[in-house]
């Protein structure tokens, strides 16, 4: 699949994680659409950028749902949300509260993933939540993304080698495709602000095709 065959809300999402890694965060992101499939609201994981007071909240779902604007648009609980990857707790909880009632998500996170909770929790439970999974390209590329953010900043090897194994639990043909990346030199004399996420999803996506 190319980058242009993807709907809008995911190149939104796709833009907005590169955005991140490009800001030293996390690779993830989520948008919020009306009843009619329009983007009225979004959010991109903001912990690596130090002008915010306290970044370790700044996660993706939360900050789509903080920018939700429930004057302009009040339906709350006929929107979507759409998650690059499966909210933690604190994530599934903020969407919750904030009246979200549908979530489609592009990749299983086997560490901090929560979307468990909505049937363990008899409150959760009892908002009804529908969860829809994108088929695992989706969630290949997330994770793709995300490789190639932690290794070019994460210093710590033997955290880097337990995230990328974390990640490869789901998605090990992201990590494998981003791995690439780097022994074919793409980052060796490049930041990753010189290259567009289009042609980053590209190069991503037919690796993992041909794995």
């Amino acid at each position: 699949m190319d980058f242009q065959e993807l709907e809008t809300i995911w190149q939104k999402i796709f833009e907005m994680e590169w955005e991140s890694v490009c800001h030293k965060s996390k690779a993830i992101a989520a948008v919020i659409v009306d009843e009619t499939g329009n983007i009225i609201s979004v959010g991109r994981n903001k912990i690596g950028e130090t002008e915010i007071p306290n970044p370790r909240v700044s996660h993706a779902e939360v900050e789509a749902v903080r920018n939700l604007d429930v004057t302009k648009y009040p339906n709350v609980k006929l929107y979507t949300l759409y998650a690059a990857l499966e909210p933690c707790p604190m994530c599934l909880g903020t969407l919750v509260m904030g009246g979200i009632r549908k979530v489609i998500i592009g990749a299983h996170d086997d560490h901090g993933g929560a979307v468990e909770l909505l049937s363990k929790s008899n409150f959760l439970a009892s908002k009804h939540v529908d969860v829809v999974w994108m088929p695992s390209l989706y969630g290949d590329v997330q994770r793709g993304l995300q490789t190639i953010k932690e290794i070019l900043y994460n210093q710590d090897n033997e955290k880097l080698e337990s995230m990328l194994a974390d990640f490869s639990v789901y998605n090990s043909r992201g990590v494998n495709a981003a791995k690439k990346l780097f022994e074919d030199g793409w980052f060796e004399n490049k930041t990753p602000d010189q290259y567009s996420i289009e042609c980053i999803f590209n190069e991503l996506s037919r690796s993992i095709m041909t794995q």
